[in-house]
């Protein structure tokens, strides 16, 4: 019988998901996700979407593209909370994928992928093979949810909170420009979501806008 072991471990960096895949005679009875995790928040300044920005020491940034697992800790010396540790990309900058307590809806950590599910995070640990098993990370970075956004703000933000309106049915263009169409998107999905509607894109709007 062929050894059953995860082969890649997919992490979409937009939906905040942990896929696995599988490979050998018992492939298809194991658990394959999706399982929710937080991707690097990056410093201020940093562009985290860049694929060569995300490879760079000192970003935050998780690394974007595939890298193969380098190795597995049982947890971070350092950070002791961080449990079921399985090492991928350049060992100097100590990225992971990772079990955690607190796994938010928006980037949050200094470049690990950090799981909810611990069970989750131990089976990629004692699953995963060291040079054979790749890690692939791929996708855009969900909006910072700390970040207020309203009528007058251009940013990357403003234009992924666009794309999610889009994407759920409402009319307007993705141009990262905060004017009168994207509030009165906001406008009306805050009141089909029985929130405040006030046009200003706050935590609750952000949390709902994600779900």
């Amino acid at each position: 019988m062929a050894e059953t072991y995860i082969s890649k471990v997919n992490v979409d960096l937009w939906k905040q998901e942990v896929t696995l895949v599988w490979t050998g005679s018992d492939a298809a009875a194991q658990q394959k996700g999706p399982f929710h995790c937080t991707p690097g928040a990056g410093i201020s300044g940093v562009n985290c979407d860049d694929v060569a920005t995300s490879k760079r020491s000192g970003t935050d940034c998780t690394p974007k593209g595939e890298f193969s697992v380098i190795g597995h800790d049982r947890f971070f010396s350092k950070y002791p909370e961080a449990e079921w540790v399985t090492r991928f990309q350049d060992p100097s900058r100590g990225i992971a994928l990772h079990y955690y307590p607190t796994v938010p809806e928006f980037p949050s950590s200094h470049g690990c992928v950090r799981i909810a599910n611990k069970e989750a995070a131990k089976r990629i640990y004692d699953n995963t093979k060291v040079g054979k098993s790749i890690v692939s990370v791929n996708g855009e970075l969900r909006p910072n949810f700390n970040n207020t956004l309203k009528r007058g703000v251009k940013s990357q933000d403003v234009r992924k909170v666009q794309l999610q309106l889009i994407n759920k049915g409402y009319q307007l263009s993705a141009d990262s420009d905060f004017g009168a169409k994207t509030e009165a998107a906001v406008k009306q999905f805050q009141k089909d979501k029985g929130l405040v509607s006030d046009g200003i894109c706050g935590r609750q709007t952000y949390t709902a806008l994600f779900a």
